[in-house]
């Protein structure tokens, strides 16, 4: 890893804690549904327990934006981790202590979403503050060891249920919090003065939005994958699970999830070798590897074919998260980068959870197969319309000068002088 990420102990450590988060984020659903089932939850109440934690995420990832562009990113970063440390603790506690209340068991997910508003947003900061010339390997590096995880975790918390209780794997997550909280803190920013007035929220998120809207690459993009949400992925999450597992069975479908999270990992790999010149239209020309995936799907084909899909459509989307991620960090101005984060985030997400609920009335009224088939049609036809898109066909790999000028604007000084 030090050959990869340079010298820097501060970029190690980070990659590590967002590594243990992926963990935690990965067995937390597992140990969630199990441990709800166990004490006789409805179904419906761990569907809705399960989204809980989305709309926080939505609704304050803006003000976190704020936060974090107007503070050293690191400190409410630890302060996020800290929170669901303990949020996550006390419900592990309370499932293992005998059948909690509904009411309490979403008022600590709502409360953990909102902690994950305060957090998310700061990451593309603080890895461009510890990697602006190894951005690419950061990113790349952080890809493959989540996928290794999403490959290797969700069999972690299987052996754990089956020897002890679920509540168990909850606990596990708040440790991989704790951990990354230790590990963030010790970092050390260079030039990361914290503020000394509280940040003007309406003007600073207007301010942000003017950011993302002035760059064409950045809100085109965004706009399509927020449609991706709502055609493509959402509708793909929910029917590969049905379609395969009716065909397949459950054993086999997770053999298949195991092939897409293998293909991620040598979609990691392959943008650790690479430095596209063009890394937008190089990104947007690979995730076409995506594009056969819900069609083979939907065919009645043998797992085999299917396995070498979901291995080819894992590479393709991890390759292009790792371009784009390098691109929003390399070019959006470092002043206003975790409000522009937050409104990436939402936009590709925002219209994702429209798309899975959905899907069970668009199945109903044509089939699985002809919504599969309209998915890879529309990612098709989404990644041919941003490549006609020049601003971002032409996206360079390194952020052009005029771009890495302090930011206009009295506020924007003030922060710029006050960093320096």
């Amino acid at each position: 890893m030090r050959r990869v990420l340079g010298p820097s102990p501060g970029l190690r450590r980070f990659v590590v804690a967002r590594a243990l988060s992926r963990a935690g984020d990965a067995v937390f659903p597992i140990g969630l549904a199990a441990a709800m089932v166990e004490q006789s939850f409805e179904a419906s109440d761990v569907g809705v327990v399960m989204g809980a934690s989305l709309a926080p995420v939505v609704l304050l990832m803006p003000i976190g934006g704020v936060v974090l562009d107007h503070f050293n990113a690191r400190t409410p970063m630890v302060a996020a981790d800290i929170a669901r440390t303990l949020l996550q603790a006390l419900l592990a506690f309370s499932l293992l202590a005998g059948r909690p209340p509904l009411w309490l068991i979403l008022v600590l997910s709502l409360a953990s979403g909102a902690a994950q508003a305060f957090f998310q947003p700061g990451v593309a900061g603080m890895l461009r503050q510890l990697a602006p010339e190894r951005l690419r390997e950061a990113n790349a590096t952080i890809r493959t060891l989540e996928s290794v995880v999403a490959l290797t975790a969700p069999a972690l918390a299987g052996v754990v249920i089956a020897v002890s209780d679920a509540a168990i794997v909850i606990a596990l997550d708040a440790c991989t919090f704790a951990a990354s909280a230790w590990l963030l803190a010790g970092i050390r920013l260079k030039g990361a003065a914290p503020a000394t007035a509280p940040p003007r929220i309406w003007r600073e998120l207007r301010e942000g939005w003017q950011e993302f809207t002035a760059r064409p690459w950045l809100w085109s993009v965004v706009s399509v994958f927020s449609l991706f949400g709502l055609v493509v992925f959402g509708p793909f999450d929910v029917l590969k699970a049905i379609v395969l597992i009716d065909r397949f069975g459950a054993a086999s479908y997770a053999w298949l999830m195991s092939a897409f999270s293998l293909g991620a990992v040598l979609g990691g790999l392959l943008a650790l070798a690479t430095a596209p010149a063009r890394p937008l239209r190089t990104g947007l020309l690979a995730l076409l590897g995506f594009v056969p995936l819900p069609v083979v799907i939907s065919l009645d084909l043998p797992v085999t074919l299917v396995a070498a899909a979901m291995v080819t459509g894992g590479a393709a989307n991890a390759y292009w998260a790792v371009v784009w991620a390098t691109s929003v960090q390399s070019h959006a101005p470092p002043h206003a980068l975790s409000r522009i984060h937050a409104y990436d985030v939402i936009g590709s997400i925002g219209l994702m959870p429209a798309g899975r609920a959905l899907t069970g009335a668009a199945t109903a009224w044509t089939s699985a197969a002809t919504v599969l088939f309209t998915s890879s049609v529309a990612l098709l036809a989404g990644c041919a319309a941003l490549l006609l898109v020049p601003a971002v066909r032409r996206l360079p790999a390194d952020r052009p000068p005029q771009e890495q000028k302090a930011p206009a604007g009295p506020a924007a000084a003030t922060r710029h002088a006050r960093d320096h």
